[in-house]
């Protein structure tokens, strides 16, 4: 028998924080939009998700040409915005952590560690980004673009990791909606890994899945009803 008790304020909390996530990411998709002289490369279509990813001043340039330009001026509104976005996964993982402790105390505690460094990455990717949406390509060096790069893909991988363990752990509680939701949050996982060990464009169809896994989360737990009751499987 597997039980899961909840406290129904961390139900409440992981709710809103979904709700939170799925609203930074609206943000992020929405005005400014980048101009049709950007083109991300390598089959990625997102421009931010490319610029994560650069691989060399050739890829700066398609993505988001010469400075002064407007799709520059995007990418920066873009970061900032994405620093709320860090702030709200970072909390999400620490609070779906603290939910399934139950399941797996270690796995539950390393699935937070990592997805905390995980947003230390982010933030220092963001960082990068916004340093180098300043300097024309003449003066765009490769440490600035590494500087983006491996920072970012050790985001990805370490978010991954931490996708999937919290996907193995909801998966034991045998509730449908957690099952539901650590399917997908698995699924992303190894999407995830293909995306930072083999082809970047996995990356794609990895946020789609976690885009579900947040609606998922705020399906079950942004119920006013909800917050007043514990759930127990067998």
């Amino acid at each position: 028998m597997v039980i899961l008790m909840t406290d129904p304020r961390l139900e409440r909390w992981i709710g809103i924080l979904a709700l939170l996530n799925l609203a930074m990411l609206a943000i992020l998709a929405g005005r400014p939009h980048f101009s049709n002289a950007s083109h991300p490369v390598r089959g990625i279509s997102n421009p931010i998700l490319a610029m994560e990813l650069v691989r060399n001043v050739a890829e700066v340039d398609e993505i988001l040409s010469d400075a002064p330009s407007p799709d520059r001026e995007t990418m920066r509104i873009k970061q900032y915005a994405d620093f709320g976005f860090i702030g709200g996964y970072a909390a999400l993982f620490v609070l779906m952590s603290m939910l399934l402790m139950g399941q797996g105390r270690a796995i539950a505690i390393s699935a937070a560690l990592l997805g905390i460094i995980a947003a230390f990455c982010d933030v220092i990717e963001n960082l990068g980004i916004l340093r180098i949406v300043d300097v024309d390509l003449t003066h765009t060096t490769q440490a600035m673009i590494d500087a983006i790069r491996y920072p970012s893909l050790v985001k990805w991988t370490l978010a991954s990791f931490a996708l999937g363990m919290l996907g193995i752990l909801a998966m034991r509680t045998r509730q449908t909606g957690l099952e539901v939701v650590g399917a997908l949050d698995f699924l992303a996982a190894l999407l995830g890994v293909c995306g930072a060990f083999y082809d970047n464009w996995f990356l794609q169809p990895m946020g789609l899945l976690m885009l579900g896994g947040f609606v998922g989360l705020a399906i079950l737990f942004f119920r006013p009803h909800h917050w007043n009751r514990r759930r127990t499987a067998a």
